[in-house]
């Protein structure tokens, strides 16, 4: 068996990363698992003592961790899905993912629960019968256009929305009264479908159930409504569904400028070549200094034109690593720019990558990036040395939190064993005091009175 058929990756998505990416990275459904924390775990490994794991990580107490499994939906929404239940969690953590994954991909992806009481401390889930359904909330305001997560409730199916609006608000800072319309987020793909939620039918009549989203807003008042572009939720999502698949040429033709950081465009910011470089000789002539060959926006990277913060950091590459660029054979202007830009970018994304994110998902990419970059001519040997010993301080934080792991389950063994034998030898004592006043006469199954009455 392959080193990585011993492991498991384990993608934790929690509250945070859906306040952090909801409006942000990503408008539909609830969360990208590529960019949650991750955990490389022996496939054998208890799920319970996963949970010591993560307990270090997150400084969530064992006891207040409640995780859900993902799963597919029929119409390609991925949502939290059914909480992992007790006996689950005394099973292996490759167990667990090989039942939950039809694809058969070495990752394991869920959803971490945690409630929070007093002063934001962890307190025990609340528990979880039949008729209580987990719903996600996301709030959108359409004089501002933005789009953002505002945390979970649990609902009765058989509660009406009108019965829960005083929390709902509550999620949002309102008053308890204050007016809302409901949606609930259905699908995006082909299409979006986002439909309005009724307040006085109840939660299983709208077929809301676990994992199931609700976007609202406050009911918009006519003046209000006609100075906004998108209303409501629907006319927001369809616009977002719209434009994120649209070229940034088009767009540049059809999105408001202060649209494209706000919907995630990378629209080219580097100014223009001005005039500065024109000047005057002796003799009265105009001389041009700034090389009219020079591309718009691009600063000069040894024979190479490129924009200037991939200029920077290919700069400190090259004075630190110099045979990088020498075998770089590439002789269009064009693709000498995008090649050099895209490895920079490439460069940029792993530097803000730490060690313990590079679990095998991210490693396998990279190695497949690198090996691309090295059939145009770069010679990257000084990088993939970097990650194998980014993987081998990995594999060594790893074994050491097993060995701690297990050390802790065997302190707790031996101390049950100890009871067990104490209890042993008291169970024994009792015995032989009890054996020798046994009466001759009557049994256990004897009836009470034999020979008395």
């Amino acid at each position: 068996m392959a080193e990585a058929d011993l492991y498991t990756i384990v993608k934790v998505a929690r509250n945070e990363d859906l306040t952090e990416q909801i409006g942000r990275d990503r408008y539909f459904d609830l969360v990208d698992h590529n960019k949650v924390r991750s955990f490389r775990i022996k496939r054998l490994m208890p799920f319970n003592l996963f949970k010591e794991v993560v307990a270090k990580e997150f400084g969530i107490p064992v006891q207040f961790q409640r995780f859900w499994l993902w799963a597919k939906r029929e119409n390609n929404t991925y949502r939290p899905d059914r909480p992992v239940k007790p006996r689950q969690e005394a099973k292996p953590v490759g167990h667990l993912r090989e039942a939950t994954n039809k694809m058969n991909v070495a990752e394991l992806n869920l959803f971490l629960e945690v409630e929070l009481g007093q002063g934001l401390r962890p307190i025990p889930p609340p528990v979880k019968r039949a008729e209580d359904i987990l719903l996600f909330f996301k709030f959108y305001d359409p004089l501002k256009e933005e789009l953002r997560y505002v945390g979970r409730l649990y609902v009765k199916a058989r509660g009406k929305p009108v019965d829960f609006l005083a929390k709902i608000n509550g999620l949002a800072g309102f008053a308890p009264d204050e007016d809302i319309q409901l949606f609930e987020e259905i699908k995006f793909e082909p299409i979006v479908m986002c439909e309005p939620v009724d307040k006085m039918v109840t939660f299983c009549g709208s077929q809301l159930e676990d994992g199931d989203i609700v976007c609202f807003q406050k009911s918009p008042q006519v003046e209000s409504s006609r100075q906004c572009e998108h209303p409501d939720v629907p006319s927001f999502l369809k616009y977002v569904h719209h434009h994120q698949g649209v070229c940034v040429v088009s767009m540049e033709k059809v999105i408001k400028p202060e649209h494209h950081i706000k919907y995630g465009c990378r629209i080219s910011s580097e100014p223009k070549p001005t005039e500065r470089g024109q000047g005057t000789n002796s003799g009265g002539s105009t001389t041009q200094t700034h090389s009219a060959n020079v591309p718009d926006g691009k600063v000069r990277f040894l024979a190479y034109w490129v924009s200037s913060k991939a200029s920077l950091l290919l700069g400190r590459i090259h004075s630190t690593h110099k045979d990088t660029f020498t075998k770089f054979p590439m002789k269009g202007q064009k693709l000498q720019t995008v090649l050099l830009e895209s490895f920079a970018s490439f460069v940029e994304s792993m530097s803000t990558t730490k060690v313990n994110e590079v679990q095998e998902d991210v490693l396998r990419q990279a190695i497949l990036s690198i090996e691309d970059f090295e059939q145009v001519g770069l010679e990257l040997s000084w990088l993939k040395k970097r990650l194998e010993e980014a993987k081998k301080a990995n594999k060594h934080a790893e074994s050491l939190v097993y060995v701690d792991l297990c050390e802790a389950a065997l302190k707790v063994g031996r101390a049950k064993v100890r009871e067990l034998e104490e209890g042993l030898v008291k169970a024994k004592a009792e015995l032989e005091d009890c054996s020798t006043d046994l009466p001759n006469s009557l049994a256990v199954n004897d009836y009470l009175l034999l020979d008395v009455v």
